[in-house]
């Protein structure tokens, strides 16, 4: 445990500039010289009596020494004194009776059992007085002591371990310290005393003057003494920390050492007694300390505990109670600045605490802290530096997402949480953290490492040390070499699984080429090289150069192959789709007229059965040919034939009608000119009908040519060329005379009536 002291307590003498010889009276000890004034050193010398020394002499140290009594032959006018690590076994009235000049005095960790009152009476110039681990006097020595004291200019008092380490605990009463309340005492120091409480009125009794407060290893248990630290107006440094800690048991004697438990108290005359509490120099009634009662005679939840208002470190570390932080408020009429509350067993923060305008400093770490509420930290605006880390907080910052937790952090400007288990942090968790200079996220499991931090103007060290990255992204990277322009920003990436890969090229080119980011203990760091040990990146030159290597010719590699792949499959693929062109289309237009539902009613009941005998497919310009030859046919053979123009459905796509004419008639007749080989829309009825004799007709020949030009068929496509061989076409008589021409109307009438279901 350490915390501030106004002057050392220990009465070691250090001399700054004088003259070291060895004293004329003893060769065991040196003298220094300072003016007319000498400062002696006898200590760790193995005296049990005290050499004569001359009166110029006003300061000895006999520490580490072997006396058992008080030497009597001092000089008169010494006023430093240090017995510390002796023999000593008690002091009386007579022990210092002849110093009455003595300003600073020590008996620490000698065999003392009594001190009798009366021992410090003639040392009304007394200033420190360590009478520290003497552990058989037990606090009741305070009372012989503080009651030698209550005239005296007192300011230091140091009664650390006056009681065996596995004895009882024990109560201060007020009896204890009521003869300091007069006094001018600025630093009291009751650690390691197995104190369990205090009786309420000790720290009012308490003098106002007193500005640190050391309960330090103690047992301490809440209570309603909690109430009255609000009277200590000038107490600066509180330090309560080390609670029912565990003290190391070892076979040295300390274990079986019989404690003075029952020895006889001294009896207390007081002179006043304390029955309230003060804040704001009134006297108030403990009942009536911001407690109120509900109606069933239980305590209610409305309550605010007072600080002492110029307080401003306080210590509450190591201490051994497991506990939930709930809603905290604290008066606000208070200096607080600095928080200690590291290695506790504060499992839950769920707060708010309030009344803390003034604190800058919080150490929670090493807590087993598993949840922290997002408005915990909402009160505490002037915080500057906050360590969260060795806790197991990682869940709770993962789901952060809007950046809660941190928001009212403005001025931060430290803050650690490694050792949290972080797998990964929101993007947003530390928007609103402009000020950060220190940000400490190391021996987390980070993959990744996502966080907006371009805000962060004064960013000088960013720790990800020890976590689970392989490299930074890219986005990352700009972001941090935006914050460090125009100056050195440290980044520590020492631990981190770095892989020397293609894939990381660029990020191990940035690491070295970056002026302005110093990456921390880089010497040591180490990236893995495909299935190769550990490469050292402190030959980054020489692997950038093997990388780059390996890496171009894979890309060329990489690039060849992706491109003849990519080739390959189109063309694959477009043959393939060319050469089937007909078959999808066909297949597309059949399956969306079954999905609209356009099946014709005489299809669905009998399936042998059409609404047209032929769909003539012709091109326009040939269409007063068609005209009068469909007249003809429909009324001479009675015929129904569809034909484009005069059966089509207005409203419906060309290519859905072509299919539908086709799909419901027993046979299609193209005629056969010039105009329509270089008709898209004839060339599509051709081959549709194709599809349908193919795919719905079981290889039907439902496809009838009638050409009407001599050498028309010598014109097809290579792959209608079958058309021709099947002799699947009647030709156009050419002198086109009126028996002739009867005679191919009557053919094709006969051939397209042939096998009526219509």
């Amino acid at each position: 445990m350490e915390t501030r002291r106004l002057v050392p307590i220990s009465m070691l003498i250090a001399v700054v500039m004088g003259t070291e010889y060895n004293c004329p009276s003893t060769q065991q000890c040196t003298c220094t010289s300072r003016g007319k004034k000498v400062y002696v050193d006898c200590s760790n010398r193995g005296l049990q009596t005290s050499p004569t020394f001359p009166d110029d002499v006003i300061a000895i140290n006999f520490a580490r020494n072997k006396f058992s009594e008080m030497p009597q032959n001092l000089p008169r006018t010494l006023m430093y004194l240090d017995m510390s690590h002796n023999n000593l076994q008690h002091l009386n009235q007579s022990s210092l009776s002849r110093y009455g000049q003595l300003k600073h005095f020590s008996v620490s960790q000698n065999k003392l059992s009594e001190v009798h009152i009366g021992t410090f009476k003639r040392n009304s110039k007394i200033e420190h007085l360590d009478v520290s681990k003497n552990d058989v006097l037990t606090i009741d020595v305070i009372y012989n002591i503080s009651i030698d004291l209550k005239n005296s200019k007192i300011e230091t008092l140091n009664f650390e371990k006056l009681h065996c380490t596995y004895g009882v605990s024990h109560i201060v009463t007020v009896d204890h310290v009521v003869n300091l309340k007069q006094t001018n005492l600025l630093e009291l120091n009751l650690a390691s005393n197995r104190i369990n409480s205090l009786e309420l009125g000790v720290l009012t009794s308490l003098p106002r003057s007193l500005r640190i407060l050391n309960l330090s290893d103690n047992v301490l248990s809440f209570g309603l003494y909690i109430m009255e630290f609000a009277v200590l107006h000038n107490l600066e440094i509180l330090n309560i920390s080390y609670q029912s800690s565990f003290h190391q048991v070892g076979m040295d004697g300390d274990f079986f050492k019989k404690c003075n438990d029952a020895r006889k108290p001294p009896i207390f005359r007081l002179d006043a007694h304390v029955s309230g509490t003060k804040h704001n120099n009134q006297t108030i009634p403990l009942s009536e300390l911001s407690l109120g009662k509900d109606n069933v005679g239980g305590w209610i939840k409305n309550y605010t505990i007072y600080l002492p208002e110029n307080l401003r470190y306080l210590y509450y570390h190591d201490n051994l109670y497991k506990m939930s932080l709930p809603k905290f408020p604290l008066g606000k009429k208070n200096k607080l600045t600095h928080i200690f509350g590291q290695r506790n067993i504060l499992y839950e923060l769920i707060g708010p605490i309030t009344g803390v305008d003034h604190v800058q400093y919080i150490d929670l770490s090493g807590n087993f802290c598993r949840y922290i509420e997002k408005s915990f930290l909402k009160s505490f605006k002037t915080l500057r530096n906050l360590n969260l880390s060795n806790n197991a907080l990682g869940q709770v910052f993962e789901k952060d997402t809007n950046g809660e937790l941190f928001s009212e952090q403005y001025q931060l400007t430290s803050l650690d949480l490694s050792s949290n288990r972080i797998v990964r942090l929101p993007a947003k968790i530390f928007q609103n953290n402009y000020n950060i200079i220190y940000m400490n996220l190391s021996y987390n499991s980070m993959t990744e490492f996502h966080v907006q931090i371009n805000h962060m103007k004064n960013l000088s060290l960013v720790d990800l040390s020890y976590n689970q990255l392989s490299s930074l992204k890219s986005s990352t990277r700009d972001a941090l070499d935006t914050v460090s322009r125009g100056r050195v920003v440290n980044v520590n990436l020492i631990g981190n699984n770095l892989k020397c890969s293609c894939e990381n090229l660029d990020f191990l080119k940035w690491m070295q080429d970056s002026e302005t980011l110093k990456f921390v203990f880089f010497g040591n760091y180490t990236c893995a090289f495909g299935n190769s040990s550990n490469f050292p990146m402190s030959d980054i030159d020489i692997l950038l150069q093997s990388l780059e290597k390996k890496c171009s010719s894979y890309t060329l590699v990489i690039v060849v192959m992706t491109s003849l792949i990519i080739i390959s499959t189109t063309l694959l693929l477009s043959r393939i789709i060319y050469r089937y062109r007909w078959k999808l289309r066909y297949m597309y237009y059949v399956a969306r007229e079954k999905y609209q539902g356009r099946v014709n009613i005489d299809d669905a009941n009998c399936p042998g059965s059409y609404r047209y005998h032929a769909f003539i497919s012709y091109a326009d310009l040939d269409r007063t040919f068609v005209i009068r030859l469909a007249k003809i046919l429909e009324k001479e053979y009675n015929l129904r034939l569809c034909i484009h123009h005069r059966d089509f459905i207005p409203g419906t796509g060309i290519a859905e009608n072509i299919t539908n004419a086709i799909h419901n008639s027993r046979q299609t007749v193209c005629i056969m000119t010039s105009h329509f080989l270089t008709s898209y829309w004839c060339m599509f009825e051709l081959n549709m009908a194709r599809m349908e004799a193919i795919y719905s007709r079981n290889g039907e020949n439902v496809l009838f040519l009638i050409a009407l030009q001599s050498r028309v068929m010598r014109d097809l496509p290579l792959h209608l060329m079958d058309l021709v061989e099947s002799k699947s076409y009647l030709e156009y008589p050419e002198g086109e005379t009126e028996e002739e021409t009867a005679a191919f109307r009557a053919k094709l009438g006969e051939t397209l009536k042939c096998g009526d279901d219509v």
